[in-house]
């Protein structure tokens, strides 16, 4: 379980910070087992991650590990809904993957985590989604400055001021325990490919 913990650890290690060119072309990937299907590991996973209560943007509670990511294939980012820079392109590129994981009959689901809990509320983050024209299944996630900051620490997110979040996209399966992190500023091709074939043999 030690290892299955650390590899927890090693596959959320930050990829940097959200002023990368959003036009980037060879994102870093990396490719990281953290366990498998197991009780035991799943149990690992989730005092890992955690059941921190966060709210949607419905303003419905949910518990971050048995609502959002058990047995799921996920994709993570990190943003804010008055952010000028990479957040609209990550946006945008995110509405296109959905796009084409819905075409290629792919389940995913999406998790946008605000980094600005103080002013994103559910009411916020509910016209942010309908901007974009998020489709089901695309969770945009805020709570109490307390709760999101544990939630963002777990995944590598935290930061002092929300103009430094990172770029990052994490991409698991919570039923496999296989994650892939890249930027979320990557072409929606890519993207979706990387998440269509995340389970393959390597």
């Amino acid at each position: 379980m030690r290892r299955a913990m650390a590899l927890v650890a090693v596959a959320l290690t930050v990829i940097g910070p959200s002023s990368a060119p959003a036009a980037e072309k060879t994102p870093q990937v990396e490719r990281t087992k953290i366990g498998g299907v197991t009780p035991a590991e799943e149990a690992a996973a989730e005092k890992y991650f955690g059941n921190t209560e966060l709210l949607d943007q419905n303003g419905r509670a949910r518990h971050f590990f048995n609502d959002l990511l058990r047995r799921r294939k996920v994709l993570i980012n990190f943003a804010f809904t008055s952010c000028s820079g990479a957040c609209p392109v990550m946006a945008q590129n995110l509405v296109r993957v959905q796009e084409l994981l819905r075409q290629q009959g792919e389940q995913a689901t999406i998790l946008t985590i605000t980094v600005d809990p103080e002013n994103d509320t559910p009411a916020v983050l509910k016209q942010y989604a309908a901007k974009y024209k998020a489709g089901p299944g695309w969770f945009f996630l805020t709570g109490t400055p307390e709760n999101v900051t544990s939630v963002l620490e777990r995944l590598g997110g935290k930061v002092r001021q929300p103009s430094e979040h990172t770029a990052k996209l994490l991409i698991g399966d919570t039923s496999t325990g296989m994650w892939v992190k890249t930027v979320a500023t990557e072409s929606p091709e890519t993207i979706a490919h990387l998440v269509k074939h995340l389970n393959d043999p390597k």
